[in-house]
């Protein structure tokens, strides 16, 4: 690379698009094409015209190391030569390697590559299209990308090959007048918000409205909710977002949600047969807290679950957006989705069988729940104890039908524990639980006033529980 210094704003490259504006119409159009794609992630927080790169769009990453990731865009409207198309992936390591993990890609957008090079465009874009198709098949997966990865590594050498193949987008876009770039931006519209409902004409005026924002935003932040109101004014009507906020956590046995915020929660999956020790839950439970502390500092107070998480990961869920703090849950359930504010009917309590403890264990409060499950036996073996009798344990015959019946039940475990606190003062609490993930949630939902709590995930492989998460 021939200049090592820092990427920055007011050098050479950072001042170009401000000094000369030749094919700003290009990235501009380029630009407002991709829009439409990122308003509906709710991750999208800003992007910028003519910062470090021709566009950036920034989103709020809760796992990336700096909490935010940034999708660069170079956009080049004139024909380029091959050496000029390696310059460009030149520049994009170089920022990479000042400011490394920053981005989750870097794309160059051109209307037409080399036809040398064009293999760029068309090839990595084949293997990543198809590559949730072939999921399943991982050696048909891998043959295709280390074909690709090759290909990479012997035109550009290894660090720069191995850096394309990692993080590198190309794209060929022809936007030869404005009429094109509206047209495309209508498609593009009308198929991320299929609800939608606006002509044409309406359609130009949004265009003209975000162009006319950008072009006089020129290195200035555009946030989401401005580039919301100036289209939804511009369009006479909403674009249909999600009034509640859609939180995906993904484990080892779902896919990616590209209409969510996505946590992944697969090392904590249990996929192996084994999870991470007391230390290693940190991770996940440092992404929900920054996550939570993102919500709330844009006032979001409601939330929708959606994916797969065991036990553990479900209960800190729930701890970390309960109620105390001003969060509700929309839960997923075979019967559809509970609210965590819905309030049970009154009648007939479900059977829970409750078991008060007669003391503590070693200074803590044993707490067993089970759903159609029983868990003494196995805890009781655990903790290698005489019998049970020193354990509080809440057991239920029957399966949870509905969210009523999951309010009605964490009321009265709730209550269980909370005698039991106040009468033995434990200095901490360990619970054993066995039952669905959507009580676990409600469960952590509600999880105020209690002494710091050690959570124990069974491994049915082992016949044995392993201590996991704490609220600590």
């Amino acid at each position: 690379m021939k200049d090592a210094r820092p990427p920055a704003l007011t050098d050479a490259r950072g001042m170009g698009g401000i000094i000369a504006q030749d094919g700003f119409d290009y990235q501009l159009w380029d630009g407002l094409i991709r829009l439409p794609a990122w308003l509906a992630d709710p991750a999208f927080e800003e992007l910028i015209f003519e910062g470090l790169e021709d566009l950036e769009a920034r989103f709020f990453a809760p796992q990336a190391p700096r909490g935010r990731l940034l999708e660069r865009y170079q956009a080049k409207g004139g024909t380029l030569s091959p050496a000029e198309v390696r310059e460009v992936l030149e520049g994009f390591l170089a920022f990479e390697t000042v400011y490394p993990e920053a981005a989750r890609v870097h794309a160059l957008v051109t209307p037409r590559m080399p036809p040398t090079v064009s293999w760029l465009a068309r090839d990595p874009n084949r293997v990543r299209n198809a590559r949730p198709f072939y999921a399943p098949f991982a050696d048909i997966a891998a043959a295709s990308d280390n074909e690709l990865r090759q290909r990479l590594l012997t035109s550009y050498g290894g660090e720069l090959g191995a850096f394309v193949a990692a993080a590198v987008e190309v794209s060929e876009r022809n936007l030869p007048e404005l009429d094109a770039a509206v047209a495309q931006f209508d498609t593009k519209l009308t198929r991320t918000f299929p609800s939608l409902d606006a002509s044409r004409r309406r359609v130009a005026d949004a265009f003209a409205a975000l162009s006319e924002l950008a072009r006089r935003s020129i290195g200035v932040p555009l946030s989401a909710n401005l580039l919301t109101r100036t289209i939804e004014q511009a369009l006479g009507t909403n674009l249909g977002l999600p009034t509640v906020f859609p939180l995906h956590i993904r484990s080892d046995k779902n896919e990616e949600d590209a209409h969510a915020l996505q946590i992944d929660a697969a090392a904590f999956s249990g996929g192996s047969g084994e999870f991470p020790d007391r230390s290693g839950w940190s991770a996940l439970t440092a992404a929900l807290d920054t996550t939570s502390r993102w919500l709330q500092s844009r006032g979001t107070s409601r939330i929708r679950l959606s994916g797969s998480y065991r036990l553990t990961t479900a209960f800190l869920i729930g701890w970390k957006f309960r109620s105390a703090i001003g969060f509700e849950l929309d839960i997923p359930m075979r019967s559809g989705n509970w609210s965590t504010d819905q309030h049970p009917l009154p009648g007939p309590g479900l059977p829970w069988k409750i078991k008060s403890p007669s003391a503590l264990v070693a200074g803590r409060l044993v707490v067993g729940i089970g759903i159609l499950r029983d868990p003494a036996s196995e805890i009781v073996r655990q903790l290698q104890l005489a019998d049970e009798q020193n354990v509080l344990l809440a057991q239920l015959p029957q399966a949870l039908s509905n969210g009523i019946e999951v309010q009605s039940s964490l009321q009265i475990v709730k209550s269980a524990i909370t005698e039991a606190v106040g009468r033995l003062h434990p200095q901490a609490i360990d619970i054993y639980y066995v039952g669905p993930a959507a009580f676990a949630v409600a469960l952590g939902h509600r999880w105020n006033g209690f002494p710091v709590t050690q959570l124990n995930e069974f491994l049915q492989a082992h016949r044995k529980y392993v201590a996991t998460a704490s609220t600590d």
